[in-house]
């Protein structure tokens, strides 16, 4: 990733950073705290400007575009000022790029944000992208692909390295017959070489294909980041999309007015490339931009520290650090090492709702994990996380539950693995009562096939009849026999 010289300055100062992203169809204006470092932005604004309209005819902004986007930086240009922003980075991509007129919306633009526009070539474009969508998802090989109103970038990814980008002037804003659109995907000539491949659809048009995808297909979590399907259920309701006679169902009111093209762009993209699978990204060129802004905490695969904030509320410091120490010996016979993060994760967030109304705690930290403002989760890590905090608030009871539709994403498995997991939480955290001091006094090991407790024998009270009943739950989930030493 680093063959490109990306050049912002990385020693901003201090403060409040607002990144302004100028694209072809809306104006976005995001506010982080301090460089992006904060996994949840204090002001997050898009406004639909279609600064890109008729840009790939004409080569030349329209006076009503170039009025609509600059009302739009004059409304984020007096919030950044009142919010007392220390730093800013304003980047145009393709209509600014490609327009012949570009000075007539730079100039006032700049002016009223007092700082220079940086806008981005095609590369620059496709590489923080790419940049982007890596700091969040795990990806070995696969094509990435970011469709805006005036371009299509796309990425080949092979063992985690950008290895092909091109950028295409189409975009779901531009006015081309199917055949110009196969035309222009015909001069990529190495996207043969993603067949078989997932597709990482990134930018509004993918986002809103994928709202459509939950509602047709009656998806059951409501999550468009990180949802994943076959290319053939794609197609079919790509097809649908592309048909103006059809009423598709999901597709956001601000869309619907260049879904169609933006349908006939992903489904050529997809038979030329012969992908297997679609994954839907919420990710942008603002992802990449933060990403070189912190690259020494960028978010990836093995990392879990920013979830301490997500921890703060629980009632005592240290906790998850013990429950890892204690569930290592056993981690490897519950579950499969592809969820160690996400058993760490759980740890982090297995008090998370420890204030809530104790009817609803397991149900409400359930969803509070579905909902995470997080995208370094797939959505079976989610489901899987939830069902453990679940299961560690309420055991076997017969509480308000997940909705079964949404556990019926997991496999077996995973559910097994996860019910486990959870009631070895629930025991755990009421033996200990919370405090991670007291389980100090606690070992855990599994010796043939026999979950074995051991206890300090000056901590013995803290293992009442209720707790050996927990254990034994804990053991049976597991298939294993118990013995408490």
């Amino acid at each position: 990733m680093n063959e490109l010289a990306l050049s912002f300055d990385k020693k901003l100062s201090k403060g409040k950073l607002a990144i302004i992203d100028i694209g072809s169809n809306s104006i976005r204006l995001v506010i982080y705290p301090q460089n992006g470092k904060y996994p949840f932005p204090l002001f997050n604004e898009r406004i639909n400007c279609r600064l890109g309209e008729g840009v790939t005819k004409g080569k030349k902004l329209s006076s009503v575009s170039i009025s609509r986007a600059l009302s739009a930086i004059k409304r984020f240009a007096f919030i950044i000022k009142s919010m007392s922003v220390k730093s800013q980075i304003p980047v145009a991509t393709a209509a600014v790029r490609n327009a012949i007129n570009a000075n007539e919306f730079i100039r006032p633009a700049e002016k009223l944000l007092n700082s220079k526009i940086r806008v981005l070539s095609s590369k620059e474009e496709a590489e923080y992208a790419c940049l982007g969508l890596l700091s969040y998802m795990r990806i070995e090989n696969g094509l990435i692909a970011d469709l805006g109103g005036g371009s299509l970038e796309l990425i080949l990814v092979n063992n985690g390295i950008k290895v092909h980008a091109s950028s295409l002037d189409i975009g779901h804003l531009s006015k081309f017959s199917n055949e110009e659109i196969v035309a222009q995907m015909n001069k990529v000539k190495w996207l043969k070489q993603a067949e078989g491949l997932t597709l990482y659809g990134t930018g509004g048009s993918f986002r809103a294909f994928g709202s459509a995808y939950i509602k047709n297909y009656n998806y059951p979590l409501h999550l468009i980041h990180g949802l994943s399907f076959k290319k053939e259920k794609a197609i079919i309701l790509l097809d649908k999309i592309t048909d103006s006679k059809v009423e598709v169902l999901g597709i956001p009111p601000s869309r619907q007015y260049t879904i169609e093209t933006a349908a006939n762009i992903i489904i050529n993209l997809i038979l030329k490339s012969n992908i297997n699978r679609l994954t839907i990204s919420g990710t942008s060129i603002r992802d990449g931009l933060i990403a070189e802004l912190n690259e020494e905490t960028i978010t990836n695969s093995n990392t879990v520290d920013h979830y301490k904030i997500l921890a703060r509320n629980q009632r005592f410091k240290g906790m998850h650090n013990k429950v890892i120490k204690l569930f290592n010996p056993i981690l490897k016979k519950i579950t499969n090492k592809g969820f160690k993060k996400a058993f760490k994760i759980s740890t982090y967030l297995s008090d998370i709702s420890w204030d809530e109304q104790p009817d609803l705690r397991g149900y409400m930290a359930a969803n509070k994990i579905l909902s995470l403002p997080i995208r370094d989760l797939t959505h079976i890590e989610r489901i899987w996380m939830a069902r453990v905090v679940y299961h560690r608030y309420v055991g076997l009871r017969d509480k308000k539950q997940i909705e079964q539709s949404i556990i019926n994403l997991l496999s077996e498995e995973q559910k097994t693995s996860s019910y486990a997991i959870g009631l070895g939480l629930r025991f755990v955290y009421i033996f200990c009562a919370g405090f991670p001091k007291n389980l100090e006094n606690l070992k855990l090991k599994i010796i043939d096939n026999k979950l074995v407790c051991k206890i300090n024998p000056d901590a013995k009270a803290l293992m009442d009849k209720e707790n050996i009943r927990r254990f034994k739950n804990f053991a049976n989930a597991c298939n294993l026999h118990h013995e408490i030493i």
